[in-house]
């Protein structure tokens, strides 16, 4: 592959994880858990789609991936434990965690202590500095109150200790079912824009079509195209449906192998997320001689 392919690669993918990356922050789902899943996902393609050998050749699937031997070695001890993937708790959920069931951070009968946010000398009473510091390793405790506060895990009383009201990191809670359409739709749709990208010739492309309004729309237009998109595709999804269901009946009998559909969205654009890190920093008034604090 060329330099210059990897690098627009590199600028689509930057692109790609935009709305994903906010959707994870706003979960709680911390780099580390997404590099874990990233790891998975590289070794797993490697081996399907570029090892074709029987076994496993550990160190070429470091060399496909990047990866390191061990890296590659621990992806695949995960895979082969009964439960793959275990808990990859963010920071906020090991500091609630550790408030629920660390002895010293619990009262009679295992109920979590309301404790004050920092011992005033030092080897006191259990602190809320003490808990981050634990089980949040170098995370500052004033922004970790301030997110577990936000998303109402903890509350302050009135004699000012710090009161827990949950266990679970659930900042916007999501429906178990939404997510995972979320991974098929987006599965699917980049399935589609890869295999037209890998293509050879024009006929072994998928329809992947799109318009667009060229100079922009108002307010209202968006609302009425929303409006006119919702009912115009259900019926359109609806004869694709009809014609899938037709087709059915008249292979009756016949193995089917293969999955397919046809999915549509209707997006709208926000030029701000389009703007890359370094137009953002320069947008907040970082010179590129400045450093960041």
């Amino acid at each position: 592959m060329g330099q210059n392919v990897k690098e627009h690669l590199r600028l689509a993918l930057r692109m790609m994880l935009k709305p994903l990356m906010k959707l994870l922050i706003s979960q709680g789902v911390s780099h580390g858990d997404f590099s874990e899943a990233a790891k998975d996902v590289y070794v797993e393609v490697a081996i399907r789609h570029f090892d074709k050998a029987t076994k496993v050749n550990q160190s070429r699937i470091a060399i496909l991936t990047g990866l390191t031997r061990k890296e590659v070695k621990n992806v695949i001890d995960r895979a082969m434990r009964a439960e793959p993937f275990g808990k990859n708790f963010s920071r906020p959920s090991r500091v609630l965690a550790g408030w629920h069931s660390d002895p010293l951070f619990l009262g009679p009968y295992g109920m979590p202590l309301e404790i004050p946010y920092e011992s005033s000398i030092e080897g006191g009473s259990p602190s809320f500095v003490e808990l981050v510091k634990t089980y949040s390793g170098d995370m500052a405790p004033r922004p970790m109150l301030k997110e577990l506060m936000r998303i109402g895990a903890v509350i302050e009383s009135e004699n000012k200790t710090l009161k827990v009201l949950r266990r679970d990191f659930i900042p916007e809670a999501l429906s178990a079912e939404l997510v995972e359409r979320l991974g098929e739709v987006t599965h699917n749709f980049f399935s589609t824009a890869a295999r037209n990208i890998e293509k050879k010739s024009a006929k072994e492309g998928l329809f992947e079509r799109i318009v667009f309004a060229e100079n922009g729309v108002t307010p209202n237009t968006v609302a009425l195209f929303d409006e006119f998109v919702k009912k115009r595709g259900q019926e359109f999804l609806e004869e694709l449906d009809n014609w899938l269901v037709a087709r059915e009946k008249t292979e009756k009998g016949v193995k089917r192998t293969v999955q397919t559909g046809f999915g549509m969205y209707h997006y709208i654009e926000s030029s701000e997320d389009k703007n890359t890190l370094r137009q953002l920093l320069m947008e907040r008034g970082l010179d590129s001689q400045d450093k960041v604090d």
